[in-house]
């Protein structure tokens, strides 16, 4: 079933789209070595996923050639349902979907962007998860008019989708049972798009600041710790102040993000961790929406949350995450809102928030027990890593020892 989008003014507001076709001509400027791996769906060119696909058939079907074991027919696929679906994704393509292989090479990408169908307000909407109905601009989280502009949060997702593309060229799978994958890769994509940003927009730009938020908004509303990438992004808004992104060309920005990643991405326990605290203010989200909660108390009631988690993790990760939101919170948090929380539990909110905001924990707990020892024979069995085999000990010789005469 398709999306469905009812634009209003407001989406109007947000100003034009990015123009895909000169988008694209300028990413293979760019990077002329990619011209024969990743392929990029124009979604300004074709009224459906079969025509998009159609587009880049030629290059698909001569990586076939170059790699026979690519599965570029599932690859063609999933593309086609993603721009069916108006799903902004980077799709990989390997040599195979389930191989039993410690590494597997990522062979080429297909990257669908952010269509016209997709405002400011409302890829605002999808980070900090709520409807976006009119107004939504206005709502917890709060985000400023200067970046209701639509043609820059496209820019922002084409290059997120992009950084995916031009980083990754290998999926290690035995790297996983200490390192979250899926947030490495989020973290290179994310501050590939962002170094890119302040070389399009200027040293002054705020944005990444807010998609730095954001993304913790996101983990903390929505549970979706895989793109949790505000230390990376710290990394990159530092660099800027200093002034060390202006002359970078794209390959620089790409080894710049991959070697940021290594050092902010979450380990697998730290990704563990932060999935099951905060399953608690996913609840929050539930709740609100079945009981149609406001604007006002659902924010009040995340805090609440996030101060109590805090005051009580023993999570580096969660911690983090949750001091964060406690410090942004005020400046997301429109001025008309309203809420009932009473004298005693504010009181109690305020108490959890100083204890939070005091604590600095530093060593992760591991997952352990039975979890990480399935996680980690899971791991072992998807990249063919076979059992360690002990040689039998020898039998053993239950007869009394005789001592030898003299």
């Amino acid at each position: 079933m398709k999306r469905a989008f009812n634009r209003t003014a407001e989406d109007d507001l947000g100003g034009p789209s990015l123009d895909y076709k000169e988008a694209i001509a300028e990413f293979y400027r760019e990077f002329p070595e990619h011209k024969h791996d990743v392929f990029i769906l124009n979604p300004q060119n074709s009224k459906s996923g079969k025509e998009a696909v159609a587009e880049i058939a030629g290059g698909l079907d001569a990586l076939q050639v170059k790699f026979p074991q690519a599965v570029v027919p599932f690859a063609r696929s999933l593309a086609a349902g993603a721009f069916e679906h108006k799903l902004p994704m980077s799709v990989n393509i390997t040599g195979s979907l389930f191989s039993q292989k410690a590494e597997e090479p990522v062979l080429g990408r297909i990257v669908m962007p952010a269509g016209d169908e997709y405002s400011a307000r409302l890829l605002k909407a999808m980070f900090s998860g709520h409807a976006a109905t009119p107004g939504s601009n206005a709502r917890f989280p709060v985000m400023d008019e200067k970046y209701n502009n639509t043609e820059m949060w496209h820019r922002y997702v084409l290059d997120h989708e992009l950084g995916h593309a031009v980083t990754m060229f290998n999926i290690d799978k035995q790297s996983m049972k200490v390192s979250s994958l899926g947030n490495k890769a989020e973290c290179e994509a994310d501050a590939y798009s962002m170094i890119r940003h302040y070389q399009r927009y200027g040293h002054d730009s705020a944005f990444p600041e807010l998609v730095r938020d954001l993304r913790n908004f996101n983990a903390v509303h929505k549970g979706d710790v895989t793109h949790w990438t505000s230390r990376a992004l710290d990394e990159v808004i530092e660099l800027n102040k200093q002034g060390k992104l202006d002359t970078l060309t794209p390959q620089q920005a790409r080894d710049l993000a991959v070697d940021i990643a290594k050092r902010t991405h979450l380990s697998s326990d730290a990704e563990y961790n932060m999935m099951n605290a905060l399953q608690a203010t996913v609840q929050v989200s539930k709740d609100s929406i079945a009981n149609k909660t406001g604007d006002g108390d659902r924010a009040m009631n995340y805090l609440e949350k996030v101060c109590a988690l805090g005051a009580a993790t023993q999570s580096p990760a969660v911690l983090d995450a949750c001091q964060r939101y406690f410090a942004s919170f005020k400046d997301y948090v429109p001025a008309t809102l309203s809420q009932s929380k009473t004298e005693p539990e504010l009181q109690k909110l305020v108490a959890n928030a100083n204890e939070m905001n005091a604590r600095v924990l530093d060593a992760e707990p591991p997952m352990d027990g039975l979890k990480r020892a399935f996680r980690d024979a899971m791991i072992d069995f998807s990249s063919g890593k076979k059992p360690e085999r002990k040689p039998p000990a020898p039998p053993k010789n239950n007869k009394p020892d005789v001592p030898k005469a003299a």
